[in-house]
């Protein structure tokens, strides 16, 4: 694969922050061709070349049954293909560990929280006013960007 175009030359074959969960061992494959979410199941792995759900702790996630000599089977979920916007091997790696922590927590949904505190500008406005009905006069004077939900 070496004189590939879709290769990134900057990147090297890494296995990135395997662990258990549930009845399986999950980490990342990084590649310079090719960032993919294995899972190394301990019984029951997806038969070879179909595609099949298994549950994170973050919900579910479609992988691919495959097999190798050396390992066995696995079942891979592709994440980044080709690796271009990848300036390195550390910017690759944290990708894969960002990707991993929010997968394997235990959570409702990967949006981060809203904040505490009011804050100030017009992205704060439009989240206060997300669940709020505008009509589509008040939509073309940007009503949106009001802090003033009585105003009308």
């Amino acid at each position: 694969m070496r004189d590939l175009p879709l290769l990134q030359d900057a990147l090297a074959v890494e296995a990135i922050g395997f662990r258990r969960s549930g009845g399986a061992r999950v980490g990342v494959l990084i590649t310079p061709w090719a960032m993919n979410l294995l899972r190394l199941p301990d019984a029951d792995a997806i038969p070879e070349g179909t595609v099949g759900t298994r549950e994170l702790p973050r919900g579910p996630v479609d992988f691919i049954g495959a097999r190798d000599e050396g390992i066995g089977a696995y079942e891979t979920c592709s994440l980044f293909s080709p690796m271009h916007r990848f300036e390195n091997q550390e910017a690759a790696r944290a990708v894969a560990f960002e990707t991993l922590s929010l997968l394997l927590q235990p959570g409702p949904d990967l949006r981060p929280p809203e904040p505490q505190r009011r804050g100030s500008g017009p992205l704060a406005a439009i989240r206060r006013n997300v669940d709020r009905d505008f009509e589509r006069r008040e939509v073309l004077r940007g009503a949106f960007l009001n802090d003033d939900r009585d105003s009308r």
